[in-house]
């Protein structure tokens, strides 16, 4: 991976400190110092925003002089026109909109109880980084990167987006999924569980069990109309689930392959089964020590192995890239991907330059057809697969999987989230692929893990949220919410990417190399760092025309913050008023922005939004990626039409 890399890190953003320990679990050579100490370092990563003057000034002569990589994490960025801004994890959740996803209908924006922003760019910011070393190594090219908070919020938004584009108001759900029921969090005869379906045939299985007659009623005949009806589908729902304890109800939804799973409490992790399995080193020191700074360190959130026991004849050669093509260009990728996560790799994947195919079920992915979308396709599912090309295989067919051999024989990457052993069942274990193509990076991205103490059971992203302890750390009023953004999906999806990208960083490789990705390890990494190392205080306050969030210096706590908004009359202004009011009265504070006014925001529109084309030359709105690689940028350009039938299943004959 990035064995004897030499890494700097100089500054004070969480993303830094995150960042560090990333990049040593992925083999690089990590000291913290300060800049007379630059000098003998490959990378140099700083948080310039939050630098001082003297330090920003070296950090623009060290960017300047091309001979370290230096990636510089800030808040908004240096073209954005709130540069300069030192925003907290909070404040950028704030103004993104990630805050006004998250909560319920009724209650007020929630701050999503882990650094969410901050772990984003630290993950995004590895990978970027691991991108540059290749083209260093490859190519001589030394280059800046740029990555930024903001940017990194907004990326979580595709779950939201689509109403926005779509000229909708995006509002909270709470514990519910916008585009798909049932989807929540439902009360048992001990406690809550967590179920989620997305497609029909789950439906049908929880309609089963249910055994609830009024659950064949009309209103709920299809996921748009169930979306529709969905308090009268919960509470039916929920009649069930009270009949049952949280484990018993698990169990069901276990035996019929529905994701469900109970909310656990941080301190409650290392009593977790498959956490304690998977973590037994992390789990002890919680039950004797308790959960300290380093805690989530004993955590590793990527797991890499040999694919196979036998060694490769030779090394694996790079295919020669253009000086300034993307930096993973010449890499072939296979994606076997649905919903969020292995399609996030692979978007970045083909944004960073590689050619990535897309294998689809015969009737395309179930997300193609949620809504809203143009010409059949749904907005989701554009933003999740940007530049692939996408092919249609029934893989329960001898003749597909030959073409998937064929394709994979002269892969780099193999990447898929099905659930653990299904790729197996169809013929494709470690051993199998090492056979096809003895050099292959296999990653394999699933809920709780390969090595699992629940080797059956589904998950879904709230199911993960709930049983990594990020719906602990985050709460309404007391009550446990999950993130509005499907954070567990895509913290698993950034950091499968930066594990994918370390690989392909290292010198030729002679053997393939297996990545296990387990989104609970993701999740409950995050939940443990921000359980020991708590963020300021701060609170939601109503305003006219929405909310303002107040953050604390270290001698106020909530209620004082109550106090100064009481003061400052916010409840009768607007957010701008009241933001200025506050200011008057030395305390911060900043608007909470709704997803649907991104779309008239400058920030939002200049640094976040693009166009690309499909196949027909239709338009359709698009994100960049949160990080800029200044000699060799990540480029966003095509939306895919319809998975189709190749002629060929050679690469070379595939446009990308």
């Amino acid at each position: 991976m990035l064995d004897g890399v030499r890494i700097l890190a100089w500054g004070t953003r969480h993303a830094v400190r995150l960042g560090a320990t990333l990049l040593e679990r992925a083999g690089a050579q990590v000291t913290f110092g300060g800049a007379q100490a630059a000098q003998g370092y490959d990378v140099i990563v700083v948080s310039s925003d939050v630098s001082s003057a003297d330090e920003r000034s070296v950090i623009a002569e060290l960017k300047a002089s091309a001979t370290h990589i230096v990636c510089d994490i800030t808040a908004t960025g240096p073209q954005n026109a709130r540069v300069g801004m030192r925003g907290s994890d909070a404040q950028i959740q704030a103004i993104s909109g990630l805050m006004d996803t998250t909560g319920f209908a009724h209650g007020e924006p929630v701050h999503i109880g882990v650094p969410f922003t901050e772990i984003s760019a630290a993950l995004y910011a590895c990978a970027a980084i691991a991108a540059a070393v290749r083209v260093k190594r490859l190519r001589g090219i030394v280059q800046n990167i740029d990555v930024t908070l903001f940017g990194c919020a907004a990326s979580a938004l595709t779950t939201f987006l689509p109403t926005a584009f779509a000229q909708g108001t995006v509002g909270r759900v709470g514990n519910r999924h916008p585009a798909c029921a049932p989807w929540n969090a439902y009360a048992t005869r001990d406690g809550w569980i967590l179920i989620c379906t997305s497609t029909e045939e789950q439906w049908r299985k929880i309609k089963d069990v249910a055994s609830a007659p009024q659950l064949d009623d009309p209103r709920f005949a299809s996921l748009r109309e169930r979306v529709a009806h969905v308090d009268e589908l919960d509470a039916l729902i929920e009649t069930w689930t009270s009949t049952l304890t949280t484990s018993e109800c698990s169990q069901v939804c276990e035996q019929i392959g529905v994701a469900a799973g109970p909310i656990v409490s941080v301190e409650e992790l290392s009593k977790e089964p498959n956490f304690r399995m998977r973590h037994a080193d992390a789990a002890m020191q919680i039950d004797t020590q308790g959960i300290d700074g380093d805690t989530y360190k004993r955590v590793s959130i990527f797991n890499t192995a040999r694919l196979t026991d036998d060694a490769c004849a030779a090394p694996c050669t790079d295919r020669e890239a253009a000086p300034h093509a993307g930096p993973l260009a010449g890499i072939k990728v296979v994606e076997i991907g649905q919903y969020t996560t292995a399609p996030l790799v692979g978007k970045h994947l083909a944004a960073l330059g590689a050619e990535v195919v897309k294998i689809e079920p015969p009737d395309g992915e179930v997300a193609r057809s949620w809504t809203p979308g143009q010409a059949g396709t749904s907005y989701f599912f554009a933003l999740n697969n940007t530049d692939k090309q996408t092919i249609a295989l029934d893989l329960k067919q001898q003749a597909d999987r030959a073409y998937l051999s064929t394709l994979l024989a002269d892969a780099d990457v193999l990447v898929e989230n099905l659930r653990p052993g299904a790729l197996a069942k169809l013929g494709f274990d470690r051993d199998a692929l090492g056979k096809i193509n003895p050099r292959l990076i296999y990653c394999s991205i699933s809920g709780f893990g390969i090595a699992s103490a629940y080797p059956a059971r589904p998950a879904f992203d709230t199911v993960i949220q709930a049983m990594g302890g990020l719906m602990d750390l985050t709460r309404s009023a007391g009550e446990p919410v999950k993130l509005g953004a499907s954070g567990a999906d895509i913290l698993g999806g950034q950091a499968a990417l930066l594990a994918i990208v370390a690989c392909l960083a290292g010198p030729a490789r002679q053997d393939g190399t297996f990545v296990e990705i387990s989104m609970q390890d993701v999740a409950a990494w995050c939940a443990l760092f921000a359980s020991g190392n708590p963020e300021r205080q701060g609170i939601a306050v109503a305003c006219i025309d929405g909310h303002v969030w107040l953050e604390s210096d270290e001698h106020a706590d909530a209620a004082a913050l109550a106090a100064h908004a009481k003061q400052a009359r916010c409840s009768v202004l607007t957010r701008a008023s009241a933001v200025a009011a506050l200011a008057k009265a030395g305390v911060s504070a900043v608007p909470v922005a709704r997803v649907h006014e991104l779309i008239e925001d400058g920030d939002f529109l200049a640094d976040v939004l693009s166009v690309a084309r499909d196949a027909n030359g239709a338009f359709w709105p698009v994100l960049k990626v949160p990080y800029r690689l200044s000699r060799t940028p990540a480029r966003v350009r095509a939306v895919p039409g319809a998975p189709t039938r190749t002629a060929s299943p050679l690469f070379a004959t595939l446009a990308v």
